[in-house]
């Protein structure tokens, strides 16, 4: 391709490369890597000025050696040349790349012969973890192949510095975000602590792009970004994350600037939003068009997938009752998929239909895209009874879908999941008879799985629902669900015993500032209060609220133990009961049941001591969040010279659910636990 002229910044796009997914497979565990190195190589092809990555460069934010030598290889080869780079830089880098002490951009390091400079921002899988909260850009960084940009160090105030860029008469403001907790980033941008940096110089000549790594649809009320959250002065975002490829700009005429949504260059999961065409993007921007040029690349590389979804129950003359019938049907649709895939994978390369197998067993030997002509293949059948014809309902009779899928080994590249069965959801009608067929464990993970998205859980997902079963009594579910997570997905060893640790030091200080706490004489007494501290810090929501509105909340409840307690205390005064009113409330206590004193506690406000009033501010975050909502005009995200709050709704205290419950076990009041144990412990050492 031409080389573009003087005054048009052409730009290489890709995100969610994901290097490293799945890359023990014998089979599909080259795939990330050799996509990735297609569309670095495009760079050279259409003589792009520069390359944006939107994030999960890697799969893991601890790259095997295999990963991060391929990703150094690709990189050396399409970003280094003789070629000078024509961007000309007139911002500070060192306000951008404030992390590290390589402050400026790489292709000015007289050290480098930078041709291609690539900008990459971090995702949620290669984000930053450990006591330096590094991740692999940044060792990419530093090697100077990568400009890594956009990294947020706190998540409560943001501040997004642009990088700014000319090439003649074309000039270029490039902003980046980071990935962030989506919950915690909803409630960052409703309070106004996000604020956008503007250049003041030549006002209205800039084109304003961002990069972003976050949830584009709404999953739930919080769990995503909005984009009337984005400020209107943006001309175009690019959005990371989504897997889901959409080769063309998505206007928003409320905002007014386009988004471009690339999608994955590698399929990670077997679910509709994967099994569409995937492109990497060239585009062009000029100061003489308002809107920039898109042009889409199909990718080459990637493996040809195939999904089918079908329900039994439409197909006609099947009997529910005959298994190998049904098997024998199954076994023609797959057989009639790998076919369609074959036929696309060979027109991809160029292979003649006609041509006898051993002759194809040649190209492919010397082709290196030859493993792609094994392609993956997802059908999802829905065996639930037909309403209407199956006076018994009953489903139909499948095989094992491991069994199943095993019958296409050498044929397909999943060759253990091929098939995944699943019951729809039935009527409101049908639920007795449903709830006859199955027990209430495979109901509740019969509903798990209804409600994924994709079809396949995840831990978290798992861990959650265990979790809200158990009904912990110190530490928040969320937290934990959240360090099981970095174990298992990230690998982090240390990520559990951290968290514990921190959590339990968090309660213990929380519970040393309370003189009820100390002051008590029964070991019961003590752990009714500990148990209403844990409640109080992660309070079930109510009908008005979300599950992932009350997360945020024990999020916050979770960086708030630094505040003092006298603070606290002032600022909820009207929430602490007095001395006499304590005293009387613990009296109380000791002269009933443990099960009655939960129930007391509970649904009385006179135990709701100090200790409650540490965590108040928590139960006044839920009801700023109900209440407060963002303005359509977000132009006060920019900074303001008074650095007042634009969302200025005032914080009302929200009333305490007074329902009553229950304790599940009746111990009596003299047995010993460890737990009791180690209280008695510590409140002999402070009374001393």
């Amino acid at each position: 391709m031409e080389v573009p002229d003087e005054d048009t910044i052409r730009i290489l796009i890709t995100t969610d490369n994901h290097v490293g997914y799945n890359e023990n497979d014998p089979i599909t565990g080259d795939d990330s890597w050799k996509t990735f190195h297609e569309i670095m190589m495009l760079s050279k092809a259409y003589n792009v000025d520069m390359v944006l990555q939107s994030g999960d460069l890697f799969h893991l934010n601890k790259p095997t050696k295999k990963s991060m030598y391929h990703v150094l290889k690709t990189l050396r080869l399409a970003c280094m040349g003789d070629k000078p780079c024509e961007l000309e830089l007139l911002s500070d880098p060192a306000e951008v790349f404030t992390s590290n002490e390589f402050t400026n951009v790489n292709y000015e390091d007289p050290n480098y012969n930078i041709s291609v400079p690539m900008f990459a921002i971090a995702g949620n899988h290669d984000d930053a973890t450990g006591d330096s909260l590094l991740c692999p850009l940044d060792l990419l960084h530093v090697s100077g192949l990568v400009n890594h940009f956009g990294k947020v160090l706190e998540t409560d105030k943001i501040n997004l510095v642009p990088l700014l860029f000319q090439k003649g008469n074309t000039k270029l403001a490039l902003y980046g975000l980071a990935s962030i907790r989506e919950e915690r980033l909803f409630r960052t941008f409703k309070e106004g602590a996000v604020t956008f940096e503007v250049p003041t110089i030549r006002n209205g000549e800039w084109f304003n792009l961002m990069l972003v790594h976050q949830n584009h649809t709404g999953h739930t009320n919080t769990a995503f970004l909005p984009e009337q959250f984005l400020p209107d002065f943006l001309d175009m975002v690019i959005w990371g994350h989504e897997h889901e490829c959409i080769p063309n700009m998505v206007y928003n005429p409320t905002k007014e600037f386009n988004v471009l949504q690339p999608g994955s260059s590698v399929a990670t999961s077997l679910c509709d939003a994967e099994a569409k065409p995937k492109y990497a993007f060239i585009m062009e921007i000029n100061y003489k068009n308002k809107q920039p040029k898109l042009t889409p690349i199909p990718l080459n590389t990637i493996r040809t997938f195939k999904m089918k979804n079908i329900a039994l129950k439409d197909v006609p003359d099947l009997n529910p009752h005959d298994k190998e019938a049904i098997s024998k049907y199954l076994v023609e649709q797959v057989e009639q998929m790998i076919e369609e895939a074959n036929q696309e994978t060979r027109q991809k390369l160029g292979i003649a239909e006609n041509s006898d197998e051993e002759n194809q067993e040649l190209d492919e030997s010397a082709d290196p895209l030859a493993c792609l002509s094994v392609p993956l293949i997802r059908l999802r059948v829905d065996y639930s009874a037909s309403i209407a014809n199956n006076i018994n309902n009953i489903d139909y009779q499948v095989e094992n879908p491991r069994r199943f899928s095993n019958r296409f080994v050498g044929r397909v590249a999943n060759a253990n999941n091929v098939i995944q069965f699943y019951k729809s959801k039935r009527q409101q009608s049908d639920g007795a008879s449903k709830k006859s067929q199955l027990s209430h464990d495979n109901m509740e993970l019969q509903k798990l799985i209804d409600n994924s998205s994709t079809g396949e859980l995840g831990i978290e997902t798992l861990v959650a629902d265990l979790l809200h079963k158990m009904q912990l009594s110190l530490l928040p579910e969320v937290g934990l669900n959240e360090a099981v997570k970095k174990f298992v997905d990230k690998d982090e060893k240390g990520a559990l015993k951290e968290f514990i640790e921190k959590e339990l030091d968090a309660e213990v200080k929380m519970l040393a500032c309370s003189d009820d706490f100390l002051n008590a004489q029964n070991p019961s007494d003590m752990k009714l209060l500990i148990k209403e501290v844990k409640r109080a810090n992660s309070l079930r929501p109510s009908s008005s609220s979300t599950p992932i509105e009350q997360e945020d909340i024990d999020f916050q409840s979770r960086t708030s133990h630094s505040v003092k307690s006298k603070d606290v205390s002032k600022t909820f005064s009207h929430q602490i009961p007095t001395k006499a009113e304590q005293k009387h409330a613990l009296h109380k206590n000791k002269t009933t049941t443990a099960s009655k004193d939960d129930a007391e506690i509970l649904s009385s406000n006179d135990a709701n001591n100090d200790i409650i009033a540490l965590s108040s501010e928590e139960d006044d975050d839920e009801e700023y969040k109900e209440n407060a909502t963002p303005t359509a005009n977000t132009r006060h995200y920019l900074r303001h010279p008074a650095g007042d709050n634009p969302i200025g709704t005032k914080r009302k205290r929200s009333a305490r659910s007074t329902k009553t419950t229950k304790t599940a076990s009746s111990r009596p009041r003299g047995t010993q636990t460890p737990k009791t144990d180690i209280l008695e412990g510590f409140l002999a050492r402070k009374r001393k």
